[in-house]
């Protein structure tokens, strides 16, 4: 059979069940996969035939020592992996989306491991897959459920670590005794109050953090040997900056690089300006002009360097600030130098996407 008709399919579909099931076991993968879209009717004998032509297609290429596996399917109906796939001596690089993990994996090769929406059975199940994947150099965990309490060991090649979470139960704590760890990124979900320790990751150098300020401030302590930080800050109160103030460090945090994007209104973008330079005196700060509200937050910082120049009795980090310099970078390679009086009159000119980069010279010396 090597075309399906849309007629046919619906005379086909006047048939019974089990005689649906025995035409579709006839059939390949790709024809079983055409005929999911032409009738409704077809909806139920499809799951379990796909199901075994995709078992079937993963078992061989397990046997023929596949070494990167993705797999993506759509929540609620998770899939369960086969069997087979659970002990991949070969497997380098594995991707699941929409599966379930109710039994033992043993992936010794392991080097990228990302899991978006897979459901996890058993907290015993994740903390086998750590144990027998020590080679691990990549790991995303992406809208999962079932994981209370993350904790990552005893994989001395882990390099990035990213974790998002979008559901309940919330996770209690994320907890990383790596010290190869070069990057973390974390969005929690909503409030979520997780604890987070990295202290033992000496060499991580990027956090990028996704949220409000009132989950940004409980992780101000991670941040004191970070160099690169990435920020997405949405604010819903005003008592969030000032509780963000009242937990820096003295004496600031040593980030050398910031990336921002925020999600502010214009009343609190002054806060937000204050707030980022009490927590930091960054080398540079990098922002992406057309996402959230990076503009109107340009706008603001450079409206305050204006009036530092005019003003010779300021506090707080405007006294600090020795000199500035502001690059306009375009996506076709543009790039030119500007003040903070051109760049002002120049924001209605801005490319969307582009990059401005703010270098900052502080009458102190640099930091390490």
């Amino acid at each position: 059979m090597n075309t399906i008709s849309m007629d046919a399919a619906d005379r086909i579909s006047q048939l019974p069940e089990h005689i649906i099931h025995h035409i579709l076991s006839l059939l390949s993968t790709p024809e079983v996969v055409r005929l999911s879209v032409l009738s409704k009717t077809w909806h139920q004998p499809l799951q379990p035939q796909l199901a075994k032509h995709i078992n079937r297609c993963i078992r061989l290429g397990t046997q023929k020592g596949v070494k990167e596996l993705s797999i993506y399917f759509c929540v609620p109906d998770y899939y369960r992996l086969p069997e087979a796939t659970l002990s991949v001596k070969e497997l380098v690089v594995c991707r699941l989306a929409g599966c379930i993990l109710s039994g033992p994996i043993n992936w010794p090769s392991l080097r990228e491991l990302s899991l978006k929406q897979v459901k996890i059975c058993d907290q015993r199940i994740f903390d086998n897959l750590v144990f027998t994947c020590p080679f691990i150099e990549k790991f995303a965990l992406v809208e999962c459920d079932g994981l209370k309490y993350l904790h990552l060991s005893g994989l001395r090649k882990l390099k990035k670590v990213k974790v998002k979470r979008q559901s309940f139960p919330l996770m209690e704590k994320i907890e990383i005794d790596v010290v190869s760890l070069h990057t973390f990124s974390y969005s929690p979900f909503y409030f979520e109050k997780t604890h987070i320790d990295l202290t033992s990751c000496k060499n991580l150098e990027v956090f990028k953090f996704k949220g409000c300020t009132e989950s940004f401030r409980k992780y101000l302590k991670n941040l004191n040997q970070i160099k690169r930080v990435t920020l997405c800050i949405f604010c819903y109160s005003s008592s969030g900056f000032e509780k963000i103030v009242s937990k820096v460090s003295d004496p600031v945090l040593h980030i050398t690089h910031l990336k921002l994007k925020t999600y502010i209104i214009e009343k609190k973008g002054h806060s937000l300006v204050d707030v980022l330079f009490c927590i930091c005196r960054p080398e540079s700060l990098f922002l992406v002009s057309g996402r959230g509200t990076n503009d109107e937050f340009m706008k603001i910082l450079c409206k305050k360097l204006v009036r530092r120049v005019k003003h010779n009795h300021l506090n707080g980090w405007q006294h600090d600030l020795k000199g500035v310099q502001i690059e306009r970078c375009g996506r076709n390679g543009y790039r030119k130098v500007v003040t903070c009086d051109a760049f002002l009159d120049s924001l209605q000119t801005l490319e969307p996407k582009e990059t401005i980069r703010f270098e900052f010279e502080w009458s102190f010396n640099s930091l390490p």
